[in-house]
């Protein structure tokens, strides 16, 4: 065992064994006894004593003794990441609330919940112990009130880093709310008209981060929102990745008026799209080979033959069914697996196409923004209080991509946040100690060097 604290040595000593385990230290009788077969004294371990800590040997007595635990290990992790990037700028801009803030962020990560409920997780988790704020309903609800718009807005400017690309979407939030000037009728995806919001999001794709949202009436879906939301963001270079629905010749018009960059998908009929001729040129995306062709008239063509093939089999299928015919088939043919993306960007066409690509990106964020985070769910009384709403949604979103860019794949966000949960702190007479690290835990507390000393130096 190298480099073992002071405070453990000072334990270590005849009748003891200290075992490490992640980053805790155990103790146990160990005794000798002489092996005939070895002719020399072998040490054999005796009963578990208790753990390691700096007031002592808590013995296994004392631990059975709890007064009560906290979620340790997942509020660690958040902590941790939100002290690197968004707590200096909360504490600058909401010196008095950013306590507050930052709580709910979090919370929010863990398990979204209605406002009257909030109070109840947070008892649960550490939090109190390092906040000793109040996560009352009239506390969350006042906080939601108080929070004045263009410093809220100066939060998400400093996160937004200059002279980066930022991707920009949006979307709709059916909300249950009664009392908004913002709910408004528009389409959804389905074609149905119903009660909404407009929920524009800036994302950075050079740090894979959402950084800027903001909300607009339900109808209002064009390039002058799009631009004031930019000029808001301070945003430097900005290209809109919009989807098929977006393109109109006025839509265009207005982003080249204000000089916004845009990749924009265009619907395989078309008039804008020219004549492939002979391909340029193949790159690989995701493991598999990407065909194109040369730009024209701001067009760019793409063709996955694995899509092609895939196509392809579906339309011969319908034809066997006779739900599609063979004139049809020839008509669609040129067009199987073919993606035509609209931009003034005069790029290499891999470069468009991985920025298109990154659009998945801003898909998830809006996936997680309304499912995970539940941010379409709310009943809030009005348009300002909506907006906070959003915002510190957006900056729960930021936290979760901060943990979705240090893993490989292998857990979810989610997953992390309730293996980590395990890591329990229990208060008992003495005081409070760690819980044993499950495996799969102490992994992850190595993988995202999570510092678990940081919660308690600060209680």
């Amino acid at each position: 065992m190298d480099n073992i604290p002071d405070w453990v040595l000072r334990q270590k000593r005849k009748g003891i064994e200290i075992r490490r385990f992640g980053d805790r230290y155990y103790a146990y009788e160990v005794t000798s006894k002489y092996d005939k077969e070895l002719k020399r004294a072998r040490k054999v371990t005796g009963k578990y004593l208790g753990v390691v800590t700096k007031d002592g040997i808590v013995k296994k007595g004392e631990i059975t003794g709890i007064k009560g635990d906290y979620e340790y290990g997942n509020i660690a992790l958040l902590y941790g990441i939100a002290e690197r990037t968004v707590i200096p700028v909360l504490r600058e801009i909401y010196p008095t609330m950013w306590k507050r803030i930052i709580s709910y962020v979090i919370l929010r990560n863990i398990q979204p919940l209605p406002m009257k409920s909030v109070h109840y997780l947070y008892e649960k988790t550490y939090l109190p112990r390092i906040m000793d704020e109040s996560m009352s309903p009239d506390s969350l609800s006042r906080m939601l009130s108080s929070l004045p718009e263009d410093q809220s807005i100066r939060v998400m400017k400093k996160l937004t880093e200059k002279g980066e690309y930022v991707l920009m979407d949006s979307t709709a939030i059916f909300s249950r709310s009664e009392n908004m000037s913002f709910l408004e009728l528009g389409h959804n995806s389905k074609g149905m008209h119903l009660p909404q919001i407009n929920v524009m999001m800036l994302f950075s794709s050079t740090r894979t981060m959402p950084t800027f949202v903001r909300i607009l009436p339900g109808s209002i879906r064009d390039a002058s929102a799009m631009s004031k939301t930019i000029d808001m963001a301070g945003v430097d270079r900005c290209v809109i990745v919009a989807d098929k629905g977006f393109f109109s010749a006025i839509n265009v018009k207005k982003l080249k008026r204000r000089h916004l960059s845009y990749i924009i998908p265009l619907r395989r009929n078309s008039s804008l799209i020219p004549e492939p001729e002979h391909f340029m040129g193949v790159f690989s995306y995701d493991g598999k080979p990407v065909k194109y062709w040369k730009r024209e008239n701001d067009v760019y063509i793409f063709e996955d033959p694995v899509l092609r093939s895939e196509e392809e089999k579906d339309f011969l299928l319908r034809i066997e069914e006779n739900k599609r015919s063979r004139k049809q088939y020839d008509e669609n043919e040129i067009n199987f697996g073919k993606l035509y993306l609209l931009s003034d960007l005069n790029e290499e066409p891999e470069r468009i196409y991985r920025l298109y690509k990154q659009r998945e990106y801003v898909e998830y964020a809006f996936n997680v923004y309304k499912n995970d985070l539940e941010a379409d769910r709310s009943y809030l009384r009005d348009d300002h209080m909506l907006f906070t709403y959003m915002f510190l949604n957006l900056l729960s979103l930021y936290l979760h991509f901060q943990i979705l860019n240090m893993i490989d794949g292998k857990y979810s966000v989610k997953d992390i946040l309730l293996i980590l949960s395990r890591i329990k702190m229990y208060r008992t007479e003495k005081g409070e100690i760690m819980s044993e690290i499950p495996k799969k835990a102490n992994d992850l507390v190595s993988t995202l060097n999570i510092d678990l000393d940081l919660l308690r130096k600060k209680a």
